[in-house]
C-alpha cells in the first residue's frame, strides 16, 4: 500500500542547526502539523519556506520532502518585529556607526535583521583579534535572537563555538555559520529576559554583550565545530 503520509523536515528559525524529520497527514496545513508535533515556539508563529515566504496555511501535500522553517509570526501589513527604527538609529549613532539593516526584513517602523562587526579571537589556541561580520535575526524578540557569521568564511574560522556553514531561511542564497550562544544562556534568556519589562534595546544589548563574550572566549569543551 502506498504511504499516504507526507515526509518533511521542520527547522526552528532560532536554532536551525536542529532539524526534525516528521510525517504528516496530507489533509493538514503546515501550521496545524507544527502545532500537533509540538514544534511551535511560544506565542503566535508562522511557517516559512526557504525564501522567507509565509506558507503557514498551505497544505502539507504541497511540501513533500521539503524543509520548512518555524518562527515568529509576520506582522500584518508587512511590518516585521524586531527593534524600532528609533532604537536602530540610537545604535548607529552611539555604539555601532557601521551597523546596517537588512531591507527584506525591515520596514519604516521596525528593523528585523541587521549586520554589524564584533570583536573576537581566532581560537582558544590563538588569541589574536578577529573582527567578525555578524548577521543578527531580531524578528523573534523578545524571544532569543539568532546570530550568524558572514565573514570570515567558514573554511577560515577556527573558533570552536561557531558552526560550520549551511543554508538558513534568513539568507537562502548563501551559506552562513551560526554562532552557538549556549544552552545555559538560552535558559537564562527565557527565565530572565524574554518577559522582562525592560525595553527591547536593553535586551538587544544583553544579547550583543553575550555574543562578544562568546567570540572573545572560545569554549572547546562545548564545541560547535572541532578545531
Amino acid at each position: 500500500m502506498m504511504n499516504t503520509m507526507i515526509p518533511l523536515t521542520v527547522a526552528n528559525t532560532l536554532n536551525q542547526t536542529a532539524k526534525q524529520r516528521i510525517e504528516a497527514k496530507p489533509s493538514q496545513t503546515l501550521k496545524q502539523v507544527v502545532q500537533a508535533q509540538k514544534l511551535s515556539p511560544e506565542g503566535d508563529f508562522d511557517v516559512y519556506d526557504q525564501m522567507g515566504k509565509v506558507i503557514s496555511n498551505q497544505s502539507v501535500a504541497n511540501h513533500r520532502d521539503n524543509t520548512v522553517y518555524v518562527g515568529v509570526a509576520k506582522v500584518a501589513g508587512g511590518a516585521i518585529g524586531g527593534i524600532s527604527r528609533q532604537e536602530f538609529n540610537q545604535l548607529k549613532t552611539i555604539e555601532f556607526p557601521r551597523i546596517r539593516h537588512i531591507t527584506k526584513y525591515s520596514s519604516d517602523a521596525h528593523v528585523g535583521a541587521l549586520v554589524l562587526t564584533l570583536p573576537g579571537v581566532t581560537s582558544h589556541r590563538d588569541t589574536s583579534t578577529v573582527f567578525y561580520t555578524v548577521l543578527i535575526d531580531l524578528r523573534s524578540l523578545p524571544a532569543l535572537p539568532s546570530a550568524y557569521v558572514l565573514s570570515p568564511k567558514s573554511s577560515e574560522i577556527q573558533h570552536s563555538n561557531i558552526y560550520r556553514s549551511q543554508v538558513f531561511a534568513i539568507a537562502p542564497n548563501r551559506e552562513l555559520s551560526a554562532i552557538c550562544t549556549g544552552d545555559s544562556f538560552r535558559d537564562q534568556w527565557a527565565a530572565e529576559w524574554q518577559h522582562n519589562p525592560c525595553n527591547r534595546l536593553m535586551k538587544f544589548g544583553v544579547f550583543i554583550d553575550h555574543l562578544i563574550h562568546v567570540l572573545k572566549h572560545p569554549n572547546p569543551d562545548d564545541y560547535a565545530r572541532e578545531v
